[in-house]
Order: C-alpha cells, then sequence, then structure tokens
C-alpha cells in the first residue's frame, strides 16, 4: 500500500467526523494566521488544540517568511479576517541553520512589511526538542 492509500483508509475511517465546508464560516474563529515549518514532526493543530475553523495554518519548509507566505497573509487578513500572525519555527530543523536568528529575522520581515494591514499582533515561538514551546521577542 502506498503512502496516499494509507491515508485514504484513514480518512474513511474517521468519515463521521468530517464536515462539509460551510460558505458562511470562512473567517478563522481565532482570527489567528499560524507560520510554521512543514516539518511532519510537528503537529501545529494539537500544539494549539485547533480544531477545523480555528485558525489559517501556513506551512513551509522552515516557516520562513518568503514572498508566498506574505501573499497568504495578505489574503489571509484582507479577505478572512485574520488580525493576528503566529510564527513557529522549531530546534533541530533542516531547512534553517539557526532557526532562532531565523525567527526573529522573519518577525522583523513582517513587522516591516507594507503588504500586511495587520502587523500589531504579531508573536514568535521556537518549539525545542522537549516540546516546549519558548516564545521568541523582538528587540
Amino acid at each position: 500500500m502506498t503512502g496516499t492509500e494509507d491515508l485514504l483508509v484513514r480518512r474513511h475511517d474517521v468519515g463521521a467526523a468530517l464536515a462539509p465546508l460551510d460558505p458562511r464560516k470562512r473567517e478563522p474563529q481565532t482570527r489567528v494566521a499560524i507560520v510554521a515549518c512543514m516539518d511532519a514532526r510537528l503537529g501545529v493543530e494539537t500544539m494549539f488544540g485547533l480544531r477545523p475553523g480555528d485558525a489559517h495554518v501556513i506551512r513551509n519548509a522552515g516557516g520562513c517568511v518568503t514572498d508566498d507566505t506574505l501573499r497568504s497573509l495578505r489574503l489571509s487578513q484582507l479577505r478572512e479576517g485574520t488580525r493576528e500572525i503566529v510564527l513557529v519555527h522549531h530546534e533541530d530543523c533542516t531547512a534553517l541553520i539557526d532557526p532562532a536568528e531565523d525567527l526573529l529575522t522573519c518577525m522583523a520581515r513582517l513587522g516591516d512589511s507594507a503588504q500586511l494591514p495587520h502587523t500589531e499582533a504579531l508573536r514568535g515561538f521556537l518549539y525545542t526538542r522537549r516540546g516546549a514551546l519558548r516564545e521568541v521577542r523582538r528587540m
């Protein structure tokens, strides 16, 4: 069985828990957009106790703030009503040499971005090897 086939079997097994998309509930309930690394070990939904509809989760290698990330955040804010941004980097990341330093760089890029109308509620966190979530603050 392929990995995709395994995922389809899992989907079938939880089918009763899946809900159709409700076009009236497009805006995330928390009004938060989370940018995180794509590392499969990071269970972002579990980490923050998210349910479907709670937040936008944008993932890429390293959780870096790329041009595409900025575009996604802009749409999230302008069309979907998010007002807060949470960045999550992690230790033991193969995409970044210094995840904590990159987190500060990403926070600065977001804070200085003229593309985003809402950057006042921006927080960054480093997920540690032991599973703790340590906040990293801009200077």
